[in-house]
């Protein structure tokens, strides 16, 4: 893993250079679907971290990946230039990093939403519209379930948590009860 700051780093260069060419959100899409990949193949992710690969070997392996994956050149020379730095291990952090900053610059904001069932698409879209009021940035939903929550929902929008799960209320219920 990298530390926080260097993510930055790599992910403020790499957005910069993405906005110039107007490919921010492909780029995105390309780095989820490379950390996937890592994540996943666990034998790639040892050859790419492995020393005693030579690293001209190493690139043209994650060459040959991005363009079986068909992703764009930009986002296959930045996999080599993080490949080259030995940061590679840390493209998770990497993506996080890009995702706040991209989505920093486009002014919107990601709102994670753990529901007790999955949510229909009109359920989904009310919520958006909400969160949006609520903010006053457009927002966009990564959307998770959790049977645990009993019912309800928890959304979570960058350090804010706006927590509506019955689990909760029936906690604080509890909570009241006991200290009366």
């Amino acid at each position: 893993m990298i530390p926080g700051s260097v993510a930055k780093r790599y992910a403020k260069a790499l957005v910069e250079v993405a906005a110039a060419s107007g490919e921010q959100e492909a780029v995105a899409r390309d780095l989820r679907a490379f950390a996937d990949v890592l994540r996943d193949q666990h034998t790639l992710r040892q050859v790419l971290a492995n020393p005693s690969v030579p690293r001209r070997d190493a690139a043209a392996i994650v060459r040959e990946i991005g363009t079986a994956m068909r992703l764009l050149p930009l986002t296959v020379t930045f996999l080599q230039i993080a490949l080259e730095g030995g940061r590679l291990s840390g493209l998770d952090a990497i993506l996080e990093a890009y995702e706040l900053l991209l989505d920093e610059r486009l002014g919107r904001l990601k709102a994670v939403v753990t529901s007790a069932v999955p949510l229909d698409g009109e359920t989904r879209e009310r919520l958006r519209r909400r969160l949006a009021t609520v903010t006053g940035k457009e927002v966009y939903l990564e959307v998770q379930t959790d049977p645990g929550l009993l019912g309800g929902l928890v959304a979570r929008i960058g350090s804010r948590l706006y927590d509506g799960s019955l689990k909760t209320q029936l906690a604080r219920l509890r909570d009241e009860l006991a200290r009366a």
